[in-house]
C-alpha cells in the first residue's frame, strides 16, 4: 500500500522562530497583519518574544507560519491525502483542505486572537496521570477547572482560573504526576472563554465555507467531518470545546494514514503522536523537508 500522509497543524504554543520563503500570496497575508499594526516578521527576525507571545499577536504568527510551511511541502513534492488541527492549528487545516479561503482565515484567527487574549485565567498541562486522577483533579477545583485537551493516555491539559491551576498543580504532583504551565494568556477551551466564543460566532456566520476537498479531521469533534455547515458549527464553538486529539489522530488512522507531517515549528504533535502507540510514522516538518521521509 503506498503512504498516505496527513498534515497536522499546532496551535499557539510553537512560536516560529524564522521566516521562511514566501510566496507573492503569502507575503500579501503578511503584509495585511502588518497593516494592522502587527510586524511580525520583523519581531520574528529580531527574535522579540515579548510582542510574539502575546495572544493577539502569536495567533496570526502561527497560522501564517503554517500557511508558509505546508507551501514548502507541496513545492517539495509532498502532498496531503488528509489534514487535521491542534486548537488554533484547525484554522490552517481548514485552509489546506480548501475549506477556507486564507484570507478569509487569517481575518477570523487576527479577530480570535483579539478577543482570546481578554480573558483572564490560564491553563496547565497534567502530565504522567490517567484520565480519572485528572477528573478528579477538576473535580477539586468546585467548577473553576476543566480539561481542555484530551492529548494522550498521559497528557491532559487543564483550562480555568489561576487559584484552581496553582491547586490543580500541587494536586498533581501529590498523586505522582508532574504538572507544566503553559505560555498562554487565558483559559482556553473552557466555559469561561464564552465572550470570546460569542464575539467570534457572527464573523463565523459570515465567512464562506466549502465542503473539503480532502478528509479534515476535527479535533473538536474527533471525527471526520464532510459537511461545511457542520465543520462551521464547530468551528464557532470551538474556543470553548476541548481539544480531543487521541480522537482525532485515531480517526486518521481509521483513514488509512501511514505518516504524519507536523506542518509547523518543533515537534510537539510529533513527540505527542509517537506516544499515541497508533500505528502512524510521525515526522516533523525538518525532518521531512531536509532528510525526506
Amino acid at each position: 500500500m503506498p503512504d498516505k500522509f496527513a498534515f497536522l497543524f499546532h496551535g499557539q504554543g510553537q512560536l516560529p522562530s524564522d521566516v521562511p520563503t514566501l510566496s507573492p500570496e503569502l507575503a500579501r497575508l503578511y503584509e495585511t497583519v502588518e497593516a494592522q499594526g502587527m510586524d511580525i516578521r520583523d519581531w520574528i527576525s529580531r527574535g522579540n518574544l515579548a510582542r510574539l507571545t502575546a495572544t493577539e499577536v502569536a495567533q496570526p504568527a502561527v497560522f501564517l507560519d503554517s500557511l508558509a510551511r505546508c507551501d514548502a511541502l507541496r513545492r517539495h513534492g509532498v502532498e496531503a491525502h488528509a489534514v487535521s488541527g491542534h486548537s488554533l492549528g484547525e484554522y490552517a487545516a481548514l485552509v489546506a483542505a480548501g475549506v477556507l479561503s486564507a484570507a478569509s482565515a487569517l481575518a477570523l484567527v487576527t479577530r480570535r486572537g483579539r478577543l482570546m487574549a481578554g480573558v483572564p485565567g490560564g491553563m496547565a498541562a497534567l502530565l504522567k496521570l490517567d484520565l480519572g486522577t485528572v477528573t478528579r483533579i477538576c473535580a477539586a477545583g468546585a467548577g473553576c477547572l476543566v480539561i481542555a485537551n484530551y492529548n494522550g493516555p498521559a497528557q491532559f491539559v487543564v483550562s480555568g482560573r489561576l487559584d484552581a491551576l496553582a491547586d490543580a498543580e500541587r494536586l498533581a504532583v501529590e498523586c505522582g504526576g508532574r504538572a507544566v504551565r503553559l505560555a498562554v494568556s487565558g483559559p482556553f477551551h473552557s466555559p469561561f472563554m464564552r465572550p470570546a466564543e460569542d464575539g467570534l460566532a457572527p464573523f463565523i456566520a459570515k465567512t464562506l465555507f466549502a465542503a473539503p476537498s480532502i478528509p479534515f479531521v476535527s479535533s473538536a469533534s474527533g471525527r471526520v467531518e464532510v459537511n461545511a455547515e457542520a465543520v462551521r458549527n464547530l468551528l464557532a464553538t470551538q474556543i470553548t470545546s476541548a481539544v480531543r486529539w487521541t480522537d482525532a489522530l485515531r480517526a486518521l488512522g481509521d483513514l488509512g494514514v501511514t505518516d504524519a507531517i507536523e506542518v509547523g515549528a518543533g515537534n510537539v504533535l510529533t513527540q505527542l503522536g509517537k506516544q499515541a502507540g497508533s500505528g502512524i510514522r510521525f515526522h516533523s516538518f525538518e525532518e521531512v523537508l531536509h532528510a525526506g521521509v
